[in-house]
């Protein structure tokens, strides 16, 4: 990227300072609050505080992205004021900021109906808990910063060097010098983890969130995992800035949910990206509820033969939210199979953007690629954007792709209510049978049953 003509870069130091406790939140991603990070975590191994460094240099070469980037053309941030961003925070009281929490996170506490249950408020971990038959196989269900401490081996080789990387954007090096919690998911080669993972990430005062999921399953191995991030609405403005790295090995099998329920004030920006090896399966599924604007990138690289994806999302967007989902399918090596579709309903003055792309490298014959978006809108004042695209490399393939925008139709709603059913229920009726062939790609009851009930929320009738 062209380098800032303005921007005088100060490359931070090398020397590890001792721990700082902090007594109030430091904002901006200053040179002094980076070294400030560095400082507050003396537990870090060596390799990662050089991490850090690493993609904090590449943060000051690379300017903020903006419209004129083919990229952004459809989302602007302007009014998100980065210099208040509070990047350092005091030690929160996990347990006090939990008793704000919707009932999702709360029933996530009695890892009931799971093999294992993660749970952090306001940046601290509140429960933690693995079935321990999936212990002695070697399985690890952890937060990342005791992973850190105790799997840095694991981490090491792949952490923002294999699949998220630094050079990726602006908020990818800005997530990389300043991450700060998330879940690490290790399931060693030919182990199945017979219920789903879970980990609940809930934010109540605390306005900035820097969480890194690294999921990493050897040859053969199977796993669901839900993935959820909910936090409590108020004026003043949040920030979330995440990252998703995902290895699904030979043979293995990977449902990764991931939920995104965040409050109305919250700008959220994740760089996500799965690597999938000969003859594995990652079926990817998004919910897409909260925030006041997100910007998602999520790529799936199909890296082995016999590799499939399935990219499912669902999402629902009311008053001025802004969902901008940017989607890769990269079929890299021959025989790959994936199939994207993406399903969101639009009210009152909110937008969506979906900008997807199918590549076929040079040699990879045989790929078979599908991809579409639908919007249904329930409001004029509402906005969908869809622009699907292909770049094809390749002279053996089968790729096609589509994109479709409409409004509920008025004759429906009439012969509903004919036969006694009232207008907003005939609505909601619509709008289940139209989410209907993205949530029978969900294999979990209870996600299916949740994203059903948020549906009905948000058009104002009980779940």
């Amino acid at each position: 990227m062209k380098k800032s003509a303005t921007r005088k870069i100060v490359k931070p130091s090398g020397v590890k300072r001792p721990i700082v406790k902090i007594t109030t939140p430091q904002t901006g991603f200053s040179v002094e609050t980076f070294e400030t990070v560095l400082a507050s975590r003396p537990f870090e191994p060596e390799w990662m505080q050089d991490r850090r460094r690493d993609a904090f240099h590449v943060l000051l070469d690379t300017p903020l992205p903006t419209r004129n980037d083919e990229a952004w053309r459809r989302t602007d941030f302007g009014s998100l004021k980065l210099d208040e961003v509070d990047v350092v925070m005091p030690k929160a009281d996990g347990e006090t900021a939990l008793k704000g929490a919707p009932r999702s996170i709360k029933e996530a506490l009695s890892g009931k109906g799971a093999s294992g249950s993660l749970v952090s408020a306001d940046g601290q971990i509140v429960a933690s808990q693995l079935d321990p038959a999936l212990k002695r196989k070697g399985v690890i269900f952890t937060d990342m910063e005791t992973a850190l401490k105790k799997h840095s081996d694991l981490l090491e080789p792949i952490f923002m060097t294999q699949i998220v990387k630094p050079n990726d954007g602006y908020f990818a090096a800005l997530h990389g010098s300043f991450w700060q919690g998330g879940t690490f998911v290790y399931v060693p080669k030919g182990v199945e983890v017979p219920l789903p993972l879970r980990a609940a990430t809930w934010l109540k005062q605390r306005h900035a969130s820097f969480p890194h999921t690294l999921i990493l399953l050897e040859a053969g191995a199977r796993a669901v995992f839900i993935d959820e991030y909910a936090s409590h609405t108020d004026e003043r403005q949040a920030f979330s800035n995440g990252a998703v790295e995902i290895i699904v090995g030979d043979d293995a099998q990977l449902d990764y949910v991931n939920w995104q329920d965040l409050g109305r004030n919250v700008y959220n920006f994740t760089h996500e990206r799965a690597k999938v090896m000969r003859n594995s399966t990652l079926h990817w599924i998004v919910a897409g509820l909260g925030t006041k604007l997100t910007k998602s990138f999520m790529d799936a690289n199909l890296a082995g033969p016999g590799a499939s994806a399935l990219m499912s999302g669902a999402y629902f967007v009311d008053g001025k939210q802004h969902l901008d989902y940017d989607t890769e399918q990269n079929h890299l090596v021959p025989h790959t199979t994936s199939d994207l579709l993406y399903k969101g309903a639009l009210k009152d003055e909110a937008r969506s953007v979906w900008q997807g792309n199918i590549h076929v490298y040079p040699g990879a014959q045989r790929t078979d690629a599908y991809q579409a978006s639908r919007n249904l809108s329930l409001s004029n004042a509402a906005r969908a954007d869809s622009i699907p695209g292909l770049e094809i490399e390749a002279d053996d393939v089968r790729c096609t792709h589509g994109a479709a925008i409409s409004q509920v139709d008025k004759e429906e709603i009439f012969y509903l209510m004919a036969r006694g059913i009232p207008a907003k229920i005939a609505e909601q009726l619509i709008v289940n049978g139209f989410f209907k062939p993205v949530l029978d790609r969900i294999p979990m009851d209870n996600v299916r049953a949740r994203l059903e009930a948020s549906f009905a929320a948000k058009m104002g009738l009980s779940g």
